[in-house]
């Protein structure tokens, strides 16, 4: 009989006699069972964030928990997957995992399971070193009863025959290549991106490294892997010494180890108590052929196991050519890499770092105001980062939208330009902004993504770092090497940037766009299908059309409902909520509230009113448990011209690094407007719409250490009131923005948005539609005219944007952060903004439903298609028509049946990914527009599974059959989705500023 998950009372009987307590602190439990501790290290700079390691003595496995406050509790099961080949053996097992387990041999099972867990599914990674199986739940209940259900499939998996036809690949009836992780590959394997990285790996390292491997699997390796590889991987990598749980929430001591112990005990009674250093066994990349350091050798063209550079021979330069198939041949890539640091020397690694974004980072950084900030842009953008892997880390530098014309020359023009900041030195002054700035978004990621924070550190240790758990504390302390970088002097700066990026060789990928590629591509497909149908006959064909039918009936076997139902739903009280109080001001808001108000609420109240008179537009205050404030202001476009709405694009990309007229008459030039906003703001951002919200609106975000709340109020006065509009700053704008647009261009999904967009709304009165990728091309070649012509006509046209966007009745204002430490929160408002006249009323934030044409309000029968000849799969957008919005009676209907739905392995999982006609398949609703959106993503045959998707919505609607059986939603199955929807607003409000962001959506002020 096997150890039920469900069985809670038992567990947690036996973790109370395992972990040793002893009435101590949590110092001073080194011992849980058979579990001890490595190590436990508290942030030295957030106390109350503690991570411990833990391995198990029989089995090996080993534990890593953070623990820090969250209404989320996050699960990693991690292993090293060391592969030498392209096979994509990693990845296809990846995909194999969820289809069922010893103890639970049926597909969908799992995620069922996770969906009444307060869970949306699971999910996983395969990266170049490792292999990441994820969970997410609302509280700790459902996370401690999944971990032994899903480590059952991690680790014992069914791995049958027909899993790997449907999922990994087989030919279905017409000859056509299918599968979900060949649809998934096929949608990658020749994107620019890609095919960069591949050749970067195989010029660095030999076929003796598995860094060389594309462990995704390339398509033609895919087509000749036969299960049993995949079996026989399983069986060397997938053990309990190579695995690591890494946790992160909170969670109680003694039901966290009744849960390990539980899987413990299934790899012992599966032969694996082997210990934690099995006889024979290596590390992988540690102990292998992998951990050999990758060397640049730019002394000859061909260098064994490597392949070849192109000529000439350059000192310090090893260049390589490599086509992405692309119509448009305007704009390539060019990726830079050299040699780094050693995995130890992590002040080195971090140094780097901090030198990435101080040449980076901003329009008065070193590379961008020589390369992008100019009006013939070298690139459009750049990117500086660091992989860190056995051997040697990799340092990279990457450039998109760089001219055809530039491409032989632009690594070239980064080495004299970061040779001439190693020679003069970096400006300490502005490096110490940078240095402090890191400190403060480190802190920030805490708050805002704690999570993926600890997971990043813990993966890599696990990977990587000492298996005794010494490496812990000194991963951990950034803060420690940021104090050594401060005492860093200019030549220390430029010993850094000389060894490693100067006096280093470098390895250049030039990435060229190639239409010829493209087409020959796309013949070559049609060619080997067109041979394959010739090879099959009709009656081969059939044969294997009845084999896939066959492999989906296996599959499909439906799982006893009885298996679900023994699975309680956890209480909702078990998810630890964020608290948010609110507090309005503004024109419309009486100094007495309307109703009742919470505790929390009205203490907030009372703080505000207490700050002087009411302020002349809108503010909502939001009280969070946060070190930093956040402001929001979002701006209504509804009074922009119609024919101005296509340059909202050009005035958000320039809003940040315009000359400033500040209050007091002091006037700022663009560079000293960007270095001042880095000394006083964190982090600022400006976009169409609120997130995913409000698609009709401009907003506008700074966020900042609460000390520095008064300067940021400052800023949004200079900024929106006082920017000064430039023919300079125009011109090198409106260049980045149309060189970057054959780039957006090769986005599938953009592209498909795009063309929605083009059909459903008005142009014109659409400000989404007006500045989707495809209106911005028409638009830019009317732009550049302009500029050549009559440049004057363009800044007052930006005169006249800002003019109808800054009007009272028009914003809204979100304040979220620690508001009652703050101690005036409405006084910088005032004296930043003293003549603005408050309006007679608010007037309502446009919907996306307000600016739709005949053919949106009542979609039917239109279609759009475009050809992208940079992909090798499609994307789709059908819509139709949804619900009158939020508050119509079957909102919560519609929401919990497209839960159903869009659940992992459910319908249209199961008949849409499942039969390998899209990786990706689901429904949303758009209350603004009142649309119902079918959304396929690297769909092979978009047709096919556009058909499919409402065969399986008619017969669930109809209750027809589904390939034999009743479509049938049951009570287990709405019970689930419902459970899954817990999780969707958890994760919504799941860290302190995503709960500020869904209090100022819902509020009565966005409307």
């Amino acid at each position: 009989m096997r150890l039920s998950p469900l069985r809670r009372s038992f567990v947690t009987r036996l973790a109370s006699r395992r972990c040793v307590h002893r009435m101590a602190s949590q110092d001073d439990v080194t011992q849980c069972g058979v579990f001890r501790r490595l190590a436990r290290q508290a942030l030295p700079y957030a106390p109350d964030m503690v991570v411990e390691k833990w391995r198990s003595t029989k089995t090996g496995l080993t534990v890593f928990w953070a623990q820090f406050d969250s209404p989320l509790l996050n699960a990693y099961i991690t292993l090293a997957t060391e592969i030498f080949t392209d096979s994509g053996v990693p990845h296809t097992l990846e995909h194999l995992v969820f289809l069922g387990s010893q103890q639970y041999p049926y597909k969908g099972v799992l995620d069922s399971l996770a969906n009444r867990a307060f869970a949306q599914g699971t999910n996983a990674w395969t990266a170049n070193d490792h292999t990441a199986y994820t969970l997410t739940t609302a509280g700790a209940d459902g996370f401690l009863r999944m971990l032994p259900v899903y480590c059952d499939h991690v680790f014992f998996p069914t791995l049958t025959n027909a899993g790997f036809t449907t999922e990994v690949y087989h030919v279905n009836g017409l000859g056509e290549d299918a599968g979900v992780v060949y649809s998934e590959m096929q949608g990658r394997e020749n994107s620019s991106a890609d095919l960069m990285e591949l050749k970067t790996q195989r010029m660095l390292y030999p076929r003796t490294s598995a860094y060389r491997s594309e462990t995704g699997g390339l398509m033609a390796a895919l087509r000749v892997l036969t299960i049993d590889e995949i079996r026989a991987y399983h069986a060397q990598y997938y053990v309990p010494h190579n695995a690591a749980l890494v946790l992160c929430g909170p969670l109680d001591r003694t039901a966290l180890f009744a849960a390990l112990e539980q899987i413990d005990a299934r790899f012992v009674a599966q032969g694996h108590a082997h210990g934690e250093q099995p006889a024979g066994w290596r590390r992988p990349f540690v102990e292998t052929s992998s951990a050999v350091a990758p060397v640049i050798d730019t002394s000859r063209l061909s260098v064994p196991g490597l392949d070849d550079a192109e000529p000439p021979l350059e000192p310090l330069r090893r260049r390589v050519y490599i086509d992405f198939p692309e119509k448009d041949e305007s704009v390539g890539e060019v990726q830079v890499t050299w040699v780094g640091p050693t995995l130890t020397d992590k002040l080195a690694l971090q140094a780097l770092d901090v030198l990435g974004t101080y040449l980076t980072d901003s329009p008065v950084s070193p590379v961008q105001k020589t390369l992008v900030e100019r009006d013939d842009p070298l690139c459009t953008d750049v990117f500086f980062g660091n992989t860190e892997r056995a051997g040697a880390s990799i340092l990279g530098a990457c450039f998109s939208s760089v001219p055809a014309a530039q491409l032989d020359r632009l690594d070239t023009e980064l080495h004299k330009l970061i040779e001439t900041v190693a020679r003069e030195g970096v400006d300490m002054t502005r490096m110490a902004t940078v240095l402090r700035r890191e400190r403060e978004r480190l802190l920030s990621q805490l708050e805002i993504r704690p999570a993926d924070c600890f997971s990043d550190v813990l993966i890599h240790d696990f990977l990587y770092g000492h298996r005794d758990g010494h490496d812990l504390a000194t991963a951990l302390d950034d803060m420690q090497r940021f104090d050594a970088l401060a005492r860093f002097t200019q030549k220390d700066w430029s010993d850094v940037l000389l060894r490693y990026l100067v006096n280093n060789a470098r390895l250049v990928v030039v990435g060229r766009p190639s239409a010829a590629l493209a087409q020959r591509l796309q013949s070559e497909t049609q060619e080997r299908v067109a041979a394959r149908r010739a090879e099959l006959g009709d009656n081969g064909a059939q044969a294997l059309e009845a084999a896939l039918t066959e492999a989906r009936r296996l599959n499909d076997t439906p799982f006893p409902p009885q298996m679900l139902q023994d699975f309680a739903v956890p209480s909702s009280d078990t998810i630890q909520w964020i608290p948010v109080a609110t507090a309005h001001s503004g024109p419309d808001t009486p100094d007495e509230p309307l109703g009742p108000l919470s505790d929390d609420d009205a203490r907030l109240h009372e703080h505000v009113q207490a700050d002087g008179p009411p302020l002349p537009f809108a503010v909502q205050f939001d009280q969070i448990p946060s070190q930093f404030v956040l402001i929001s202001i979002v701006l209504s476009t509804e009074a922009v011209p119609a024919e101005l709405r296509p340059y909202l694009t050009l005035y958000l990309s320039m809003l940040f690094s315009l000359p400033v007229r500040r209050a007091d008459g002091t006037c700022l030039s663009y560079e000293q407007v960007v270095q001042q906003l880095e000394v006083d703001i964190l982090d600022y951002d400006a976009a169409i719409g609120v997130g995913s919200s409000f698609n009709e609106t401009l907003s506008v975000e700074f966020k900042v250490p609460a000390a520095r709340y008064a300067q940021a109020v400052g800023w949004v006065r200079d900024l929106l009131w006082g920017a000064e509009f430039s023919h300079e700053r125009v011109r090198v704008s409106a260049a980045k923005l149309a060189q970057s647009l054959p780039e957006q261009k090769r986005d599938g999904r953009m592209v498909a948005w795009a063309l929605q967009r083009s059909l459903l709304y008005v142009r014109g009165a659409s400000t989404c539609e007006a500045n989707s990728v495809l209106s911005q091309i028409d638009h830019g070649r009317e732009l550049a005219e302009l500029l050549q012509e009559a440049p004057e006509r363009v800044l007052n046209h930006l005169e006249r944007i800002r003019e109808a966007l800054l009007r009272p009745a028009h914003m809204r204002i979100s304040v979220a952060g620690d508001i009652l430490r703050l101690s005036a929160p409405r006084a910088p408002w005032r004296d930043a903004l003293p003549s603005v006249t408050p309006p007679s009323a608010l007037a309502p934030l446009p919907w996306s439903r307000n600016v739709l044409n005949a053919l949106g309000e009542r979609p039917s029968q239109a279609a759009r298609l475009c050809v992208v000849p940079s992909m090798e799969s499609s994307y789709a957008v059908v819509t139709g028509r949804g619900l009158t919005g939020y508050t119509d009676s079957d909102y919560a209907p519609l929401v919990v049946t497209l839960s159903i739905l869009n659940a992992m392995e459910s319908f249209l999982w199961r008949y849409i990914r499942g039969a390998g006609l899209a990786y990706g398949a689901s429904i949303r609703h758009d209350a603004e527009a009142q649309h119902l959106h079918f959304l396929l993503y690297r769909a092979p045959d978009a047709a096919r599974a556009m058909t499919e998707g409402r065969r399986v919505v008619e017969a669930l609607a109809h209750g027809t059959p589904l390939d034999g059986g009743a479509a049938v939603i049951d009570a287990t199955m709405l019970e689930s989705a419902k459970s899954s929807l817990h999780f969707n607003v958890a994760e919504a409000e799941g860290t302190v500023g995503a709960a500020a962001l869904e209090s100022f959506l819902d509020s009565r002020d966005a409307r």
